[in-house]
Protein backbone atom coordinates (compact mmCIF):
# COMPACT_ATOMS: atom_id res chain seq x y z
CA UNK A 1 0.00 0.00 0.00
CA UNK A 2 0.93 4.07 -0.49
CA UNK A 3 -0.25 6.55 1.76
CA UNK A 4 0.01 10.09 0.96
CA UNK A 5 0.19 12.14 3.56
CA UNK A 6 -0.20 16.53 3.42
CA UNK A 7 1.37 16.38 6.67
CA UNK A 8 4.01 14.70 9.06
CA UNK A 9 1.36 14.31 11.73
CA UNK A 10 -1.27 12.68 9.71
CA UNK A 11 1.00 10.83 8.76
CA UNK A 12 2.01 9.62 12.22
CA UNK A 13 -1.93 9.30 12.57
CA UNK A 14 -2.17 6.67 9.73
CA UNK A 15 1.50 4.47 10.90
CA UNK A 16 0.29 4.05 14.07
CA UNK A 17 -3.25 2.86 12.69
CA UNK A 18 -1.27 0.73 10.53
CA UNK A 19 1.12 -0.96 13.17
CA UNK A 20 -1.41 -1.11 15.80
CA UNK A 21 -3.55 -3.33 13.50
CA UNK A 22 -0.22 -5.72 12.44
CA UNK A 23 0.36 -6.34 16.54
CA UNK A 24 -3.38 -6.86 16.96
CA UNK A 25 -3.11 -9.66 14.50
CA UNK A 26 0.22 -11.16 15.83
CA UNK A 27 2.28 -9.60 13.44
CA UNK A 28 6.25 -8.38 13.99
CA UNK A 29 6.11 -4.34 13.34
CA UNK A 30 9.01 -2.95 11.50
CA UNK A 31 9.61 0.69 11.06
CA UNK A 32 11.94 2.36 8.86
CA UNK A 33 11.34 6.05 9.41
CA UNK A 34 13.69 9.09 9.67
CA UNK A 35 13.99 9.88 12.92
CA UNK A 36 11.82 12.87 13.38
CA UNK A 37 9.15 10.86 11.84
CA UNK A 38 9.48 8.08 14.07
CA UNK A 39 9.42 10.34 17.13
CA UNK A 40 5.79 11.73 15.86
CA UNK A 41 4.62 7.99 15.01
CA UNK A 42 5.63 6.72 18.30
CA UNK A 43 4.02 9.61 20.29
CA UNK A 44 0.39 8.30 18.63
CA UNK A 45 1.61 4.68 19.67
CA UNK A 46 2.21 5.36 23.11
CA UNK A 47 -1.02 7.61 23.30
CA UNK A 48 -3.02 4.39 22.07
CA UNK A 49 -1.10 2.23 24.78
CA UNK A 50 0.89 0.59 21.96
CA UNK A 51 4.58 -0.86 23.60
CA UNK A 52 7.03 1.35 22.09
CA UNK A 53 10.16 0.61 24.79
CA UNK A 54 13.30 -0.46 23.48
CA UNK A 55 12.95 -3.79 23.21
CA UNK A 56 9.44 -3.73 23.18
CA UNK A 57 8.36 -7.94 21.84
CA UNK A 58 8.21 -7.89 17.45
CA UNK A 59 8.72 -4.07 17.51
CA UNK A 60 12.07 -2.80 15.34
CA UNK A 61 12.82 0.49 14.25
CA UNK A 62 15.21 1.23 11.70
CA UNK A 63 16.58 4.58 10.52
CA UNK A 64 15.48 4.98 6.73
CA UNK A 65 18.27 7.63 5.59
CA UNK A 66 20.95 5.19 7.55
CA UNK A 67 19.88 1.99 5.57
CA UNK A 68 19.32 4.01 2.60
CA UNK A 69 22.72 4.73 2.57
CA UNK A 70 24.24 0.61 3.18
CA UNK A 71 21.87 0.03 0.30
CA UNK A 72 24.10 2.79 -1.83
CA UNK A 73 27.04 3.05 -4.31
CA UNK A 74 27.78 5.98 -5.44
CA UNK A 75 24.73 7.56 -5.54
CA UNK A 76 22.59 4.59 -6.77
CA UNK A 77 21.03 1.69 -4.84
CA UNK A 78 23.25 -1.44 -5.54
CA UNK A 79 21.31 -4.89 -6.02
CA UNK A 80 23.63 -6.69 -3.89
CA UNK A 81 23.80 -4.27 -1.17
CA UNK A 82 19.81 -3.93 -1.31
CA UNK A 83 20.01 -7.70 -1.39
CA UNK A 84 22.70 -7.55 2.11
CA UNK A 85 20.38 -5.30 3.90
CA UNK A 86 16.93 -5.21 2.97
CA UNK A 87 16.53 -8.52 1.88
CA UNK A 88 18.43 -9.91 4.74
CA UNK A 89 16.32 -8.19 6.99
CA UNK A 90 13.17 -9.56 5.55
CA UNK A 91 14.63 -12.53 5.56
CA UNK A 92 15.06 -12.40 9.20
CA UNK A 93 11.78 -10.71 10.28
CA UNK A 94 9.46 -13.11 7.81
CA UNK A 95 10.65 -16.61 9.34
CA UNK A 96 8.48 -16.76 12.17
CA UNK A 97 4.48 -17.33 11.71
CA UNK A 98 3.61 -14.59 12.68
CA UNK A 99 3.83 -12.29 9.29
CA UNK A 100 5.35 -8.97 9.54
CA UNK A 101 4.03 -5.50 9.30
CA UNK A 102 6.52 -2.91 7.61
CA UNK A 103 5.90 0.91 7.16
CA UNK A 104 8.82 1.98 5.11
CA UNK A 105 9.84 5.72 3.85
CA UNK A 106 13.06 5.17 1.92
CA UNK A 107 11.09 5.93 -1.41
CA UNK A 108 10.10 9.12 0.50
CA UNK A 109 13.66 10.21 0.67
CA UNK A 110 14.42 9.49 -2.85
CA UNK A 111 11.08 11.47 -3.85
CA UNK A 112 12.36 14.93 -1.65
CA UNK A 113 15.19 14.63 -4.13
CA UNK A 114 12.96 14.27 -7.26
CA UNK A 115 14.40 11.19 -7.76
CA UNK A 116 11.49 9.29 -8.94
CA UNK A 117 13.48 6.79 -10.73
CA UNK A 118 15.27 5.07 -7.47
CA UNK A 119 11.49 5.47 -5.50
CA UNK A 120 10.78 3.04 -8.35
CA UNK A 121 13.78 1.12 -7.84
CA UNK A 122 13.26 0.32 -4.12
CA UNK A 123 9.62 -0.24 -4.85
CA UNK A 124 10.29 -2.59 -7.50
CA UNK A 125 12.40 -4.66 -4.96
CA UNK A 126 9.87 -4.22 -2.16
CA UNK A 127 7.89 -6.71 -4.17
CA UNK A 128 10.09 -8.74 -5.47
CA UNK A 129 10.88 -9.65 -1.67
CA UNK A 130 7.55 -9.94 -0.82
CA UNK A 131 7.01 -12.52 -3.67
CA UNK A 132 9.70 -14.47 -1.03
CA UNK A 133 8.42 -13.47 2.13
CA UNK A 134 5.37 -12.75 3.74
CA UNK A 135 4.50 -9.26 5.18
CA UNK A 136 1.97 -6.22 4.93
CA UNK A 137 4.05 -3.05 3.51
CA UNK A 138 2.90 0.28 3.53
CA UNK A 139 5.25 3.02 2.12
CA UNK A 140 4.56 6.81 2.77
CA UNK A 141 4.95 9.74 0.75
CA UNK A 142 4.70 13.06 0.90
CA UNK A 143 1.29 14.01 -1.57
CA UNK A 144 3.44 17.56 -1.93
CA UNK A 145 5.81 15.73 -4.12
CA UNK A 146 2.98 15.07 -6.63
CA UNK A 147 1.54 18.30 -6.84
CA UNK A 148 3.29 19.72 -9.83
CA UNK A 149 1.84 18.26 -12.86
CA UNK A 150 5.00 17.67 -14.20
CA UNK A 151 5.25 14.79 -11.70
CA UNK A 152 1.87 13.20 -12.76
CA UNK A 153 3.92 10.56 -14.49
CA UNK A 154 5.55 9.52 -11.42
CA UNK A 155 2.75 9.35 -9.78
CA UNK A 156 1.44 7.06 -11.83
CA UNK A 157 4.56 5.41 -11.84
CA UNK A 158 4.33 4.64 -7.70
CA UNK A 159 0.98 3.83 -8.05
CA UNK A 160 1.62 1.18 -10.87
CA UNK A 161 3.68 -0.56 -8.11
CA UNK A 162 1.22 -0.98 -5.20
CA UNK A 163 -2.30 -3.02 -4.93
CA UNK A 164 -3.81 -0.14 -2.82
CA UNK A 165 -3.42 3.63 -2.52
CA UNK A 166 -4.72 5.74 0.84
CA UNK A 167 -4.74 8.99 2.02
CA UNK A 168 -6.78 10.45 5.02
CA UNK A 169 -9.65 12.74 4.81
CA UNK A 170 -7.58 15.33 6.73
CA UNK A 171 -5.08 15.29 3.51
CA UNK A 172 -6.57 17.04 1.14
CA UNK A 173 -4.18 17.08 -1.56
CA UNK A 174 -3.24 13.79 -0.60
CA UNK A 175 -6.90 12.55 -0.92
CA UNK A 176 -7.63 14.68 -4.45
CA UNK A 177 -4.13 12.43 -5.95
CA UNK A 178 -5.59 9.30 -4.90
CA UNK A 179 -8.97 9.61 -6.10
CA UNK A 180 -6.98 10.24 -9.90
Amino acid sequence: MVQLFDAPRSLADAVSHFLIEGRARGENVLVIARASHWQLIRAYLERRAFPVDDGADGLTVIDARKLRTRMMRRGLLDPGRMEETLGTMMAEFATGPRGVRVYGEIVELFAEEGNFEQACVLEDYWNHLHGQHRFTLLCGYSAAHFADPRNSQHLRDVFGRHTAVKSQSADSLGSWLASR
